[in-house]
């Protein structure tokens, strides 16, 4: 992994290339910004070039031996907590004091990664809070978080703060088309994905517009009154992944926003562009008061879904919402 692997975010990387040329590292650096807009690949490099054992003045090489173990997960100076959907725990973090008190295997640092930690219990956060007042002078943390406001003060201030940005919708379009995507397919995933690489990436996969599908069979079930595919899907929220449904309901409210730009005659800011013949079809059917009405009522779930309401409850609520507003038609 090199510099390179990175789509945009040049002013992060020629602030993470400084302090390596300059020496000057602090010890614990936090990156902050949406989930999924290249936080942890930034990291794993700035881990790499740390790491490296190479010559070369634009470190990482990619081809010495530490370089490569990084690649393979197998350096035993880079320790990296992920996260895995659950909150951060007081053990892992006392394990982690654990391998910070130990000495470089190969010299030099060791390098420890925290993923989401604004997801750290309070215990744990006290905990870390304990080692970054006095690290060793051979510990680097790198820490990421989308929620930074979430993050205890007193450790927020033993870091360095760098600030993660969703990148443009042309500057991800053609980073994905010069990895060898259609144009078309780019500037779908660049769009529906906000910007943010690593959803854009998922959203490439074979399977990655399934929930997108979902929420448009969904939307377009609400006018034609077939309600059976909303139930159905309400009997199914138990089987959904984590996280599932707030990623339907940012699925509905892309496609009511692309409604609402076809209506107000805007077609060329849709963002599902791949469908804009069956959203032009599907527009016919409301007005633009109705769509915003229904866009509301999308947010408000979502709020609610952030300040984890009961799913089926809050998304029954919401489908009662639109349904109504679907119903009402040109009178709303």
């Amino acid at each position: 992994m090199k510099w390179d692997s990175i789509a945009g975010h040049t002013g992060v990387i020629e602030i993470l290339k400084r302090m390596l040329a300059s020496g000057r590292v602090p010890h614990a650096l936090l990156f902050t910004g949406p989930s999924g807009v290249g936080k942890m690949l930034t990291a794993r490099i700035f881990a790499t070039a740390m790491l490296c054992e190479g010559n070369d003045l634009s470190k990482p090489c990619g081809r010495c031996l530490a370089c490569q173990k990084v690649l393979n997960d197998t350096h035993p100076d880079l320790v990296v907590i992920a996260n895995d959907g659950a909150s951060i725990k007081i053990d892992q973090v006392r394990a982690l004091q654990h391998e910070v008190a130990l000495a470089p295997y190969h010299g030099g640092r060791r390098v420890f990664i925290l993923e989401a930690v604004e997801g750290l219990t309070a215990q744990a956060a006290n905990s870390l809070l304990k080692i970054l007042e006095e690290p060793p002078e051979s510990a680097m943390f790198i820490m990421t978080a989308a929620q930074p406001h979430a993050i205890l003060p007193t450790v927020l201030s033993r870091c360095r703060v760098i600030s993660f940005k969703p990148l443009s919708f042309s500057v991800l379009t053609d980073w994905l088309v010069e990895k060898g995507v259609d144009t078309e397919g780019a500037a779908v995933a660049a769009r529906l994905g906000g910007g943010r690489i690593g959803v854009a990436l998922a959203l490439l996969n074979p399977d990655g517009l399934t929930t997108r599908n979902r929420a448009v069979d969904l939307v377009e079930a609400l006018p034609n009154g077939d309600a059976s595919l909303i139930w159905e899907t309400a009997g199914a929220l138990d089987k959904l992944e984590p996280g599932e449904l707030g990623k339907i309901f940012s699925f509905i409210a892309i496609i009511l926003r692309d409604l609402i730009m076809i209506s107000v005659g805007q077609p060329s800011l849709v963002f599902n562009l791949d469908i804009v013949a069956k959203l032009e079809a599907m527009v016919t059917l409301w007005n633009e008061e109705c769509l915003r009405r229904a866009w509301d009522g999308v947010k408000e779930a979502s709020q609610a879904l952030d300040a984890n309401a009961n799913s089926r409850l809050t998304y029954e609520a919401l489908m009662i919402k639109l349904i109504n507003a679907a119903k009402e038609g040109h009178r709303c």
